[in-house]
Formats: C-alpha cells, sequence, structure tokens
C-alpha cells in the first residue's frame, strides 16, 4: 500500500508539472516572419484593446459573449508580417489560416467567455473566435477548422 500511495503522489505531481504552465493564465507564443518568438501573457493579451461579440457556435449552447484581441490588433502591434500563420492548440491540432482571413473577418483571439477566463476544458486559456450569426460564410467547415481552441501558438508562415 504504501509503495501504491508513493506512486500515486509521483504520478500526481508529473500531472501537475505538465500541465501547469497551460493552466496558469495561458502564454501564447507568437512566431514573427523573421522567425523571432514573442511570449504573450494573458494579463498582456487583455491590456490590449478588446472586441468582444455575442454569437451562437458548433461547440456551445445557444448564444454566448466572447472577448478578446482582434487578430487584425494583435497581428499589427507584433508586426508579424506573413500571409499565413499556424495556428496550434495545445493538444498539437494545428491548421494553416490566411492572415487576410484573421484580419478582415472579425477574429478574434478570445480569452473571455461570458466574462469569465476559459480553462482549458472550456477550451481556453485562448480561442480563435469569428461572429458566426453575422455571415453564413462562416458557417462552414473551412472557418470551424480556423476556430482553434485551446490556443498556444500563432507562428507567422514563410
Amino acid at each position: 500500500m504504501k509503495n501504491f500511495m508513493k506512486m500515486l503522489v509521483t504520478m500526481v505531481g508529473a500531472i501537475g508539472l505538465y500541465v501547469t504552465p497551460a493552466v496558469a493564465g495561458g502564454t501564447l507564443s507568437l512566431t514573427k516572419a523573421d522567425g523571432n518568438v514573442v511570449k504573450l501573457s494573458m494579463e498582456q493579451l487583455m491590456e490590449m484593446p478588446a472586441t468582444e461579440f455575442y454569437t451562437s457556435t458548433p461547440w456551445t449552447d445557444g448564444v454566448q459573449k466572447f472577448r478578446g484581441v482582434s487578430f487584425k490588433e494583435l497581428l499589427a502591434v507584433y508586426d508579424v508580417g506573413a500571409d499565413t500563420v499556424s495556428v496550434s492548440a495545445l493538444n498539437d491540432y494545428s491548421v494553416m489560416v490566411p492572415v487576410s482571413v484573421l484580419r478582415e473577418d472579425g477574429a478574434i483571439l478570445a480569452y473571455h467567455l461570458n466574462d469569465a477566463e476559459m480553462s482549458i476544458r472550456e477550451k481556453g486559456p485562448f480561442w480563435v473566435i469569428f461572429p458566426y450569426d453575422t455571415d453564413v460564410r462562416f458557417q462552414t467547415d473551412t472557418y470551424w477548422s480556423y476556430s482553434v481552441w485551446q490556443v498556444k501558438s500563432v507562428d507567422a508562415q514563410n
């Protein structure tokens, strides 16, 4: 029994070390076209001008309120300078997204859902959200595939 308890404590500790960075408020890794990497904390993202809107999604029930930084703002402030970015999730799902789509179609990197930070279980800490209810073209497999949740990085592609 003692050995089992030691093993259990060791496993819980190891799991805690594995998930702690993703749980602690969240950090976004942003790679610019020149290869420089910027690490942005939740606090830094929240200091940027915020965009919020209400929309339904295929993954939530009813209309939800999302708040975050617009990709137009984020990519301009950090001078990403690429035509395409790779958006990656904590589970290593990744999708290539044209920067023009993110900038021109009103996408935000959401950090709040209904005025609260999103846990990993709730698709946080960051989620790419479009105003799906404003245009039927956002209600397609293409845009849904761009809607990465549990975002860990946005990387410029040359």
